[in-house]
């Protein structure tokens, strides 16, 4: 693979990388603000208790995380090493 390949594949992983962080403060931001709001419409709609309901967010940021971290920035950051030790 040659140096500018390496290098684009790691600014792609990075920028994805930094939209999705922005996505996920965003999600988690609106969760936080509406949550009194649709949590009962939410509830009612997919026969779940509150607490199952804050289950399933905590959950989803959790996955979030996973993908995050180890899908683009474990990638992003191996580019990036292999791009310098070039």
């Amino acid at each position: 693979m040659s140096r500018e390949n390496i290098i684009f594949f790691r600014n792609f992983l990075l920028r994805t990388l930094l939209i999705s962080i922005v996505f996920t403060i965003f999600f988690a931001v609106m969760t936080l603000a509406l949550w009194d709001t649709f949590a009962p419409w939410v509830s009612s709609l997919f026969h779940l208790e509150e607490g199952e309901l804050g289950e399933a967010v905590l959950d989803f940021f959790v996955h979030i995380r996973i993908v995050l971290v180890f899908f683009m920035l474990a990638p992003a950051l191996a580019l990036h090493w292999m791009a310098k030790g070039k």
